[in-house]
């Protein structure tokens, strides 16, 4: 007998021109592990806030068709209803965070179903040891990083015990290793506690020996493909079909763009980033890796001089970071954050994206049509005065890189880039960015993606720990990650690197 029941269901966000999705129909078993993926904006989340009965509080929803989980039509009941048969882990974690600590995020939901105290000191700490962060119990969410905000969030959720379990691209923040993690403990839950999973992801790789049932959706549509090798293999394809697009070219220099010599950040008397020593150069495309919460965000930050260093020195552009003022380093630095939403701005995709142009008073015929460029090469092109917060998470990120790149920084610090990218959007972000740098341009991207970087990447710091322990070309590099003991941060394939 299927658990969930989607009978030719369609829903249109408000004000929209067309349906995000369109006459989906789909059945799933108790006990299944299903992943549902496809290109960035194609629906994906949308389906899984459906089955969550998410889209259904609003007071007039457009929609047609019938959403059952379990016996229970979730378009027609209220959201606290809905969660004791699904609970849903948002895309962006701190969307759904409704506390100051780990602690009580976690307790949350169980003391609003009245859970004895004792029970619920016991579920925390469970809960963290299935995602492996128990090291995190006694922090705030404010002092996480990415990927440990995604580790409570979805130990939040696992701690009510719910029918389903939908989770939205729950690794996007989460390094290699506790990827990997989190994908076995998932597969072993469906086995000790009959729960029924559906993940959403683009990291399919890695879920290949569950043997997961695939749906694939394209633009609001369900579509049908055999294998997550034959999903990929056509992405692949499509992947090569990338228009260049030309840069302009810096003055030539093989003089560092940026020194770091001995820095030390502390936050709250503890340690975050120890001596670190480093050279960025012109026309590197450099990937800073490592594990969560290894000080990968902080040390951009410090670049960025949007955190002050305890003690060290740190030199940009022949400037000392110290006398130099963050507003003073625009021209020349695109920064780009690890949450998107941390630097939308603006009330339509094309003001967003030429919002830095306008202040920096470079906002030219030229530059527009460099703008619209963009746009259409990142897919977002198609209605410009769209509101940027009713982007997808990936469509968020492409229009972070547009209006960051725009006024062509000689230095870009992008942090987890490549979150909410399908593989053929990620393809086309890194060969751009390659692109970038081989006109002189430097590219410092915080990633978890070993198969890219291998390809794109010149050269890869690894951290561990706060401090930098490797630091070489990349070939030589993931040798030496290798002798380290860091297997899942290597490429799952040999891969051929189109730039030396």
């Amino acid at each position: 007998m299927s658990l969930i029941n989607v009978r030719r269901f369609s829903y249109t966000y408000p004000g929209a021109e067309r349906p995000a999705l369109e006459a989906i129909d789909l059945s799933i078993e108790m006990g299944s592990f299903v992943v549902i993926t496809g290109p960035s904006g194609c629906g994906k989340s949308t389906l899984g806030k459906a089955l969550a009965g998410f889209l259904f509080q609003d007071q007039e929803p457009v929609y047609t068709g019938d959403v059952v989980v379990n016996g229970t039509n979730m378009t027609e009941v209220p959201l606290y209803a809905a969660s004791e048969r699904v609970a849903y882990v948002q895309q962006n974690p701190e969307d759904q965070f409704c506390t100051l600590t780990v602690q009580d995020e976690i307790a949350f939901g169980l003391e609003n179903r009245k859970v004895p105290a004792n029970q619920i000191n016991l579920q925390i700490a469970e809960m963290l040891t299935v995602v492996d962060g128990i090291e995190l119990i006694d922090r705030d969410l404010a002092t996480l990083s990415g990927g440990e905000k995604q580790k409570v969030a979805i130990a939040a959720m696992l701690a009510l015990s719910p029918d389903v379990l939908i989770l939205d691209e729950p690794t996007s923040n989460l390094d290699p290793e506790a990827t990997r993690t989190i994908f076995h403990t998932l597969n072993q839950l469906l086995d000790l506690r009959r729960i029924t999973l559906i993940v959403i992801e683009h990291k399919l790789q890695q879920l290949k020996p569950f043997r997961p049932k695939l749906i694939v959706l394209q633009d609001g549509l369900k579509v049908a493909y055999d294998s997550i090798d034959a999903f990929e293999a056509d992405s692949c394809q499509k992947a090569r079909s990338v228009n260049p697009l030309t840069f302009s070219t810096p003055e030539s220099s093989r003089e560092s763009v940026l020194t770091l010599n001995k820095l030390i950040w502390q936050q709250s008397g503890q340690p975050i980033l120890k001596g670190i020593d480093l050279d960025l150069y012109p026309g590197e495309f450099v990937s800073l890796m490592g594990p969560n919460g290894s000080g990968k965000t902080s040390l951009l930050l410090a670049m960025m001089g949007l955190i002050q260093p305890t003690s060290g020195d740190l030199t940009i552009f022949d400037r000392d970071l110290k006398e130099t003022r963050t507003s003073d380093l625009v021209p020349d630095i695109g920064f780009i954050f690890q949450n998107p939403d941390h630097q939308l701005f603006a009330a339509s995709i094309w003001d967003e994206a030429t919002l830095t142009l306008k202040t920096l008073k470079r906002l030219t015929a030229e530059k527009e049509a460099e703008a619209l460029a963009w746009l259409a090469q990142l897919g977002l092109s198609d209605d410009l005065k769209r509101h940027p917060q009713r982007l997808s998470y990936g469509e968020k990120r492409r229009l972070n890189l547009a209006a960051i790149i725009l006024h062509n920084p000689r230095l870009l610090l992008i942090d987890e880039m490549l979150i909410g990218q399908d593989l053929v959007n990620a393809h086309i972000w890194m060969s751009l960015l390659a692109d970038y740098a081989n006109a002189g341009n430097t590219v410092l991207l915080v990633n978890h993606h070993p198969d890219l970087t291998m390809t794109y990447c010149d050269r890869v710091l690894f951290m561990h720990a706060g401090k930098i322990i490797v630091d070489r070309p990349t070939l030589a590099a993931l040798e030496q990650i290798q002798s380290l003991g860091y297997d899942a941060f290597l490429p799952s394939k040999k891969s051929e690197r189109p730039h030396a």
